[in-house]
């Protein structure tokens, strides 16, 4: 009788498993990406607890790789404060897109799926809902999270140790550039992410050149607006 509380049921196992396997290919490019990021870190002068401290609390590479040339360069906190929240503004979209699956989970489970949720395993949620009907989405969707934060932070850790044998020239940033495609086209499903691509890509191209990397903010403002636009609305009684 010990330890069955502890047991999940047997439709959650399966969800849970579900949602593993299906992270699984984008597995490879979260790797790559995990490994790119912490060599940079250590690269860009951070010691070893401050690195390994963004690798676990703030859990977004996109995030770290925009604040370290800054922090590099004696920035102001709120400077930096600022340029991770642009630099993360797509999950104003993911907290739309999960509100309506955790209105009704309890906190501390609601926190943790939150805090855990990025965009692969919020893709194999989306793409598991447009096959049919879900029962156990939060748990599907919180299999696919532990895996790749898994991933992710071992990876980063790896990183981390390597970065005095690997160096930080073009073939590591082709690398995590090959990464991030591979990472980021299987979620381009549905009219939102197209759009948010589109404008992102346009405000890109049309940024590259103004200081301060202002383009590259530019770009994620651009692609949250546009995937906010092309949402479906809910309709009105």
């Amino acid at each position: 009788m010990k330890g069955r509380g502890l047991r999940l049921h047997p439709a959650r196992r399966a969800a849970f498993i579900a949602g593993a396997r299906a992270v699984v290919p984008s597995l490879p490019a979260m790797a790559v990406w995990g490994v790119v990021t912490g060599v940079a870190m250590m690269k860009l002068g951070l010691a070893l607890a401050p690195a390994l401290g963004m690798t676990f609390i703030v859990y977004s590479g996109t995030s770290q790789l925009t604040v370290l040339p800054l922090m590099a360069g004696s920035t102001a906190v709120l400077t930096l404060v600022l340029a991770a929240a642009l630099a993360g503004l797509r999950f104003v979209v993911y907290s739309a897109v999960l509100s309506r699956h955790l209105s009704r989970v309890p906190l501390p489970l609601r926190l943790g799926t939150c805090f855990l949720t990025i965009d692969g395993p919020l893709a194999v949620l989306t793409q598991a809902q447009a096959r049919g009907p879900l029962v156990q989405r939060v748990t599907l969707l919180n299999g696919a999270n532990i895996v790749t934060a898994l991933v992710w932070f071992g990876s980063s850790v790896l990183g981390i140790a390597l970065a005095a044998l690997l160096p930080l020239g073009a073939e590591l940033s082709y690398l995590a550039v090959l990464a991030l495609l591979a990472f980021t086209v299987p979620m381009l499903v549905g009219r939102p992410a197209w759009a948010a691509a589109a404008a992102s890509i346009a405000v890109t191209l049309l940024g590259a050149s103004w200081p301060h990397k202002l383009g590259t903010f530019a770009a994620v403002l651009a692609g949250v607006a546009a995937a906010l636009w092309a949402s479906p609305q809910p309709r009105k009684d």
